[in-house]
């Protein structure tokens, strides 16, 4: 529901920012808050520009401070890596205005254009056929291939908005670089709460799948594309264009990073088990086909990389569904390396 009230619901600031500024003259019909904003709030607007003939919708995301252990992008930063992707005809959301330092309105905030499409998620719920799924696979695998081709200076996190990564791998706001996966599981493990669903049996499973983390970091050593780093179904937006599989839109870029696009592709098939397997192999086939480089052995090497996100996911799991989920991936895991 529309609630028509947006000045009650937006502070005196941002309304003043997005009508003197952001949407000149414009009139704020409507504001819902969306779901899905775990570290930022995102608010779908309504909103008729001066002088436009109707209505359109427009999406609101305001940054939160974090204390994540994974290093997370400020607004500035991912306005820049939002351009970054685009120039490289990277289907990524309009930014309209931004107010990256929240000079104006007390708090980072981007306004964006409402980008209409299907989470993939869901697409893939609703259990497609094989070749629709083998379509949808490959169009997002093109897609994966397109980011991984922004080449940056050097891998590592970004300091700023000049997306020229810290050297030596120094991440910022005291969070853990993505170079060390033992230490990162450890971190992640000390500062579990005692009370959280992870066993000692899934922490010592874990630990062991942790000490891969050497072999497959050296593999993907001075490798220095984009890497999405949250690219997953719930991220992807997806839409028909004449009658086959397109991707609208990737979201949220606040984890993206320098490195190897083997964290995106074990991102992606995470829950591979999950999917129809004709969406694996056209992934696998659309990335290739999009000069995308896979080595020999890169099954094994993009689920160790996953692990940072795994153990993040596990130790501080968003709710029970997806901690069992990522669990039994854990579990999957184990029993292949046995």
């Amino acid at each position: 529901m529309t609630h028509p009230d947006p000045v009650g619901l937006l502070d005196p600031a941002t309304h003043a920012w997005l009508t003197g500024h952001a949407l000149p003259g414009a009139l704020v019909h409507g504001v819902d808050p969306l779901p899905g904003g775990f570290t930022n709030d995102m608010t779908l607007l309504t909103a008729q520009p001066l002088g436009a003939p109707a209505a359109e919708r427009y999406v609101l995301r305001r940054y939160r401070p974090s204390g994540s252990r994974v290093p997370r992008n400020t607004c500035a930063v991912e306005l820049a890596v939002l351009g970054r992707a685009a120039a490289r005809t990277v289907p990524v959301t309009a930014v309209v205005a931004a107010d990256p330092y929240g000079r104006a309105t007390g708090r980072p905030t981007l306004l964006y254009r409402f980008v209409h499409g299907t989470p993939l998620s869901q697409v893939l719920a609703d259990g497609p056929a094989s070749g629709e799924a083998r379509d949808l696979g490959r169009a997002v695998g093109a897609v994966l291939a397109r980011i991984g081709r922004v080449r940056l200076p050097r891998p590592g996190v970004f300091g700023d908005s000049s997306l020229v990564p810290a050297p030596n791998g120094a991440a910022p706001n005291g969070a853990a670089p993505l170079g060390d996966l033992s230490g990162f599981v450890d971190r992640c493990l000390s500062t579990a709460p005692a009370d959280g669903p992870l066993s000692g049996t899934d922490a010592a499973v874990l630990s062991a799948l942790a000490r891969r983390g050497p072999r497959a970091l050296a593999a993907v050593t001075g490798e220095r594309s984009l890497v999405h780093c949250d690219f997953n179904p719930k991220n992807l937006l997806v839409e028909r264009r004449a009658g086959d599989w397109a991707v609208a839109a990737v979201l949220d870029w606040e984890l993206a990073f320098s490195g190897s696009p083997l964290f995106d592709v074990g991102n992606m098939l995470r829950f591979a088990h999950e999917y129809p397997p004709a969406f694996t192999a056209g992934f696998v086939k659309g990335f290739r086909g999009g000069s995308g480089r896979l080595p020999g052995d890169w099954l094994r090497l993009s689920r160790t990389l996953d692990l940072f996100a795994l153990a993040d996911i596990l130790t501080a799991p968003p709710d029970p569904a997806y901690f069992a989920r990522a669990r039994t991936v854990l579990h999957r895991a184990a029993a292949r390396g046995c």
